[in-house]
């Protein structure tokens, strides 16, 4: 823009091509948001919805950034890097369904032929995000043609951009490497992806946390080397039977026994019934994403992104591969799931309800009840079925949790006593209901500290978070199927309980002296993880370690 040396007419010019650059990052945002939209239309496991702050307090802001530097050039390679990062976003949701995690581009490097073998069975997948993400970045550059050469520049805004992109990378070299406490929700955004992200911002976030979070520690070596399971073999194929598996929400085990408990009145009427077993175990996790990771991957050591990522012992993946029927119904929000969702494998799941979609199916109470009347309208219960249901349990605020009629005691209790009136018409609606074997299983995530030393919440190793109650009930009459139940101490002995139900062959632990892990609040140990050992019956003190 070229304006004469008159101080109005300057000032005109200014004013003028600051609105172009308000234009230009509104254009831009919508090319880039449009791409996403597009793309969801075509694939049913990425989630993508026009928000406000995704729109204003993200892309726009880039976009606006990005019009204040004065090269066209690298302009125009940043829109490139940004198409490229949601092209191979969009390629990852062809094949696995889900985003890309930050320990992918490691395990891209140190396994570069499977690598490659892979990318050769998914180049007929490459059609739909190529035109997408071509299509974009001609509209994208078409619009910096236009508009950015005429836009307000500011001739340090490249420096700024790029030292901005630095002050996010040493960000995720704190919370993972300096940073030893607990890993807030907020935190755990800037190392996962999420849905409603953009996906270029998606890919961005797990390359930063590969950068600045992952690669230090494995050139560094910072860390124990535990291994990854391999995948167990398949056994039994001609299994009749159902398999439900229910997953509380901060409940700790000292809330919720069946000895003489204010809170579990209707439970206890079933200590007699033979199919009823109830124990404390130890949670994977004191976080509702760390714990519940465990569960569906199976988990049993610190470090286990790796494992998560591959798959091979998801608990979804492998009751598809032996012909069951799989539904994953969570009375917790999309919003809640936005991070858990990518670790537990979306694709093998062939239902997949949150509670904001509870409406197109009944008319929900929201709370918990809402779970089983699901089962009841959606009529899932076949033979060969596993389903998860993933509660709102003890989730604080405690008092939005249960109906009034259950408001008798503290609103924390009054989440237990909801959840055993739940448990229980769930147990007696299996018995009228189901011909064939079936199992139930119930398990907290994690605990709650409710002001013990001063502290409320999770996110600790402190046992009031990570010794959580265990129920399983069912109508079996096979004695050998019940054997293992006494050995289950942990969420790893469940997830292998039920794989072993689901036909595989699995180290049922028989034993009790072992080692239990238990993770904090991170995926990869960096917040810390727990120790127990178990020899000859005595459980030792918890000893915390840290990378």
């Amino acid at each position: 823009m070229v304006c004469i040396k008159y101080k109005k007419r300057e000032f005109v010019c200014v004013k003028k091509s600051i609105m172009y650059s308000l234009l230009y990052a509104l254009l831009m945002t919508l090319i880039l948001l449009s791409m996403d939209s597009l793309y969801a239309l075509n694939n049913e496991y990425f989630i993508f919805k026009f928000t406000t702050k995704e729109f204003f307090n993200k892309l726009f802001l880039l976009t606006l950034l990005i019009s204040l530097i004065p090269q066209q050039k690298r302009r125009v390679t940043i829109y490139l890097l940004l198409v490229l990062f949601s092209f191979f976003q969009y390629v990852h949701f062809e094949y696995f369904g889900k985003n890309i995690s930050g320990i992918e581009f490691y395990l891209f490097i140190t396994n570069i032929h499977e690598t490659f073998e892979t990318i050769n069975s998914m180049l007929g997948m490459l059609f739909i995000p190529l035109i997408i993400s071509l299509g974009g970045f001609i509209f994208l550059y078409f619009i910096d043609f236009k508009i950015g050469t005429v836009s307000f520049k500011y001739k340090y805004a490249f420096p700024f951009f790029l030292v901005a992109l630095f002050g996010l990378g040493l960000q995720i070299f704190y919370l993972t490497n300096i940073h030893q406490g607990k890993l807030e929700q907020t935190d755990s955004k800037r190392l996962y992806p999420t849905t409603n992200r953009h996906s270029s911002r998606n890919f961005f976030v797990t390359l930063n946390y590969f950068t600045f979070g992952i690669l230090p520690k494995k050139v560094l070596d910072r860390r124990e080397n535990f291994p990854i399971l391999d995948k167990p073999i398949l056994v039994k194929k001609n299994l009749n039977r159902t398999i439900i598996f229910v997953i509380g929400e901060s409940l700790r085990y000292d809330t919720f026994s069946l000895d003489h408990n204010k809170l579990t009145p209707k439970l206890q009427t079933l200590k007699k019934d033979k199919g009823l077993f109830f124990s404390k175990v130890y949670s994977g996790g004191t976080m509702t994403k760390v714990s519940i990771s465990t569960l569906i991957n199976r988990l049993k050591y610190p470090s286990g992104l790796p494992q998560i990522a591959k798959e091979d012992n998801c608990l979804f993946r492998l009751a598809k591969e032996n012909a069951f029927k799989t539904y994953f119904f969570s009375a917790q929000s999309n919003f809640h799931l936005q991070i858990i969702r990518d670790m537990i494998c979306p694709k093998y799941i062939d239902l997949l309800i949150a509670r904001d979609d509870f409406i197109n199916y009944m008319n929900p109470t929201n709370f918990d009840a809402d779970l089983q009347t699901l089962v009841k309208k959606t009529n899932i219960l076949e033979e060969k079925t596993f389903l998860i249901l993933h509660q709102r349990g003890s989730h604080s605020p405690y008092y939005k949790q249960y109906p009034k009629v259950f408001n008798r005691y503290t609103p924390y209790e009054n989440t237990a006593l909801y959840t055993d009136n739940n448990l229980f018409n769930l147990i007696k609606y299996l018995k009228e209901t189901l011909k064939n074997e079936f199992f139930l299983f119930y398990v907290s995530d994690h605990g709650e500290l409710l002001g013990e030393n001063g502290k409320k919440g999770h996110g600790h190793l402190i046992k009031e978070v990570y010794e959580v109650p265990f129920l399983m009930y069912t109508n079996s009459k096979n004695e050998k199927l019940k054997e293992p139940f006494k050995n289950i101490k942990n969420h790893y002995d469940i997830s292998n309980y039920i794989l072993s139900l689901l036909g595989y062959k699995v180290d049922l632990i028989k034993d009790e002296n072992r080692t239990i892990y238990i993770l904090n609040s991170d995926l990869d140990g960096f917040s810390g993880y727990g120790v127990i050992d178990i020899n000859d019956s005595v459980e030792s003190q918890i000893e915390i370690k840290r990378y």
